[in-house]
């Protein structure tokens, strides 16, 4: 998909679904708002215990009428095998260079998932390196002038990982979660209530996400964020170093 020179939100994801699975009810409630939105798929999810980088593809396709996404990329990098390296930052330094988002989402930097710890700590690092007008120079055309500071995003907010974290903040979600459960559904391959799973059922190894157990933990889950805020339903954030308030009325509850 083509996009914008500038959006509000990029979400970071290391494989196809993470994007929604996470952060889909910020992602939806931006989208309400009017606020611009963006997705880096980092790998087509070709490693997988369940479908195949084709599959997913269509699944993504299917969570993108749902979702709207002003922009959504996939850098095709190898599933399985990301590291925070060079040869990882630069395309995110490239990517984050070419959306000037605000306010980037990314994996929480520990995870027992190998590619989301790398894409959480290498998004982190990409976000610095993104206004460093001498690193990757190719992608650096209008980073910075004499006029201003060079571009960097105003913050990076770190998703729930699978250890469960210690959140910095946490997001009502409570009026879009069942569309995001909607749109958790459109990965078929991998979660246990998506449409056609039960026809897929005894082809493929059963996964934690795939058990049709995983959407009463993944309800749960969410109960759990919602409730420390006293709202029904929450998204779980951290951010390294302190969190901002840029505005007193952002404290307040929307009446």
């Amino acid at each position: 998909m083509a996009g914008p020179t500038t959006v509000d939100y990029l979400c970071v994801a290391p494989h196809p679904d993470d994007a929604e699975l996470v952060c889909g009810g910020l992602l939806l409630k931006a989208k309400q708002a009017g606020l611009s939105i963006a997705i880096v798929d980092c790998t087509r999810g070709e490693m997988g215990t369940r479908g195949s980088a084709a599959e997913r593809k269509r699944e993504t396709a299917a969570a993108n009428r749902l979702l709207r996404p002003d922009a959504r990329v996939n850098l095709g990098l190898p599933d399985g095998h990301l590291r925070d390296d060079d040869s990882f930052r630069e395309p995110l330094v490239k990517a984050m260079r070419r959306f000037r988002a605000r306010i980037v989402l990314a994996p929480h930097w520990e995870d027992q998932h190998p590619d989301h710890a790398a894409t959480g700590q290498a998004a982190s690092y990409a976000a610095w390196l993104c206004g460093a007008t001498k690193y990757a120079p190719g992608s650096a055309k209008g980073v910075g002038s004499k006029s201003e500071l060079p571009y960097r995003p105003e913050l990076v907010l770190h998703y729930n990982n699978r250890y469960g974290i210690i959140p910095d903040l946490v997001v009502d979600v409570s009026d879009v979660f069942e569309k995001k459960l909607e749109l958790a559904a459109c990965y078929a391959s991998q979660v246990g209530w998506g449409t056609g799973h039960k026809k897929r059922k005894k082809k493929e190894p059963l996964t934690r996400l795939s058990s049709e157990k995983f959407v009463q933990w993944y309800r749960a889950a969410h109960a759990y964020w919602g409730f420390r805020i006293g709202a029904e339903y929450g998204e779980a954030y951290c951010v390294r170093g302190a969190a901002p308030v840029w505005s007193p009325a952002s404290l307040l509850k929307p009446k």
